[in-house]
Formats: structure tokens, sequence, C-alpha cells
């Protein structure tokens, strides 16, 4: 099975071959970690997020329409999920999130090794839903606008305008917070 695509993996968990789901899970799981951490930016939730995807996944497969790629189908289930997830986590918990990080970043932001990554990171994740999920496509998956697009059931054009709303808003925050590059 090592050489299999993913739809042919999907094809067979369709008929219940748990080797191949198995199979793509070990393949899909470092990319829905990653996807769930830049939604999040909590470790844990992450893990939590990820967990939460391959037990939708397993009640999902079936659902999956070869009139787009595995991959941007699980996309689409993972970043739902992220959403999910996050909405239902306490206010609380949000706010001390948040000033945790607000205060790592604050501590790190007087070291060398504070990178612009994190800057910008810091700065997606406070974006409204929309934005933040279109940012994360673009900036952090490296897709083009089409591609995003097609993920965010969206034209071009509102990819494109999202883009110029998140840079908009990304210039503002960080004339706001004085955070120097």
């Amino acid at each position: 099975m090592e050489n299999q695509d993913d739809i042919e993996l999907v094809v067979l968990a369709k008929q219940g071959d748990s080797v191949a789901f198995e199979k793509l899970v070990e393949r899909n799981y470092i990319f829905v970690y990653k996807v769930s951490y830049k939604w999040c930016g909590v470790k844990e939730d992450a893990e939590d997020i990820t967990q939460d995807v391959f037990m939708k996944l397993a009640g999902k497969i079936q659902s999956f329409q070869e009139s787009s790629t595995f991959q941007t189908w699980l996309y689409k289930v993972t970043i739902n999920t992220a959403k999910d997830f996050v909405k239902k986590s306490s206010r609380k918990r949000k706010k001390e999130m948040a000033y945790s990080e607000q205060q790592e970043i604050d501590s790190e932001s007087n070291q060398e090794e504070d990178s612009i990554s994190e800057i910008v990171h810091n700065l997606i994740t406070r974006l409204p839903d929309k934005l933040k999920e279109t940012a994360l496509l673009v900036f952090c998956e490296g897709m083009n606008h089409k591609e995003a697009s097609v993920i965010l059931n969206c034209s071009e054009k509102t990819v494109s305008w999202r883009i110029y709303e998140v840079k908009k808003k990304m210039k503002s925050n960080l004339k706001t917070d004085e955070v120097l590059w």
C-alpha cells in the first residue's frame, strides 16, 4: 500500500478497509496537525483538534466526492473542526491563553531570537475568522489565490480583497502595538 495515492486509499477505506484508512491517517496526520496549530496556536489544542478531525474522518469518509483532491477536502474538515473547537472553548480560557501568549511574546521580544514569523503569526491569529482563514492559506500554506478560492468556496477576487484587508489590518495592528521590525 506504500505506492497508493490518497484517492485509491479513500476508495478502499469506503469499502471498509481499515488498513487503507490507517494509511490515510498516517500520511495526513502531520498536515492536519500543522493546519490545526496554525489555526489555534496552542499545541495541546492542536493535538485535540487533530484527533477530532480523524474521528470525524472515520464517519465522513463516505461523503468524500472525488470532485476535489482529498487534501483539499481534509483541509476543509480540519478548518471547520478547528473553528468549532475554538468556539467551544470558554471565554475565560481564551483570555488566559491570549494573556499567556502575549506575555511570552512580550518577554521574548527583548531577545534576538524573536522572529518576524512569530510576530506575523500573532497578528494573523487576531484577525476575524474569514480573514484569518484566507491569510493562513495564502501566507502560511503558500497557496495562490485560485487554490485558496477553491477551499474557501469563494471567488479569486474575494480572496484578493481579503488579502488586501489582512495586510491593512496587520499594518494597523503593527502601528497600534508599536511592534518594531
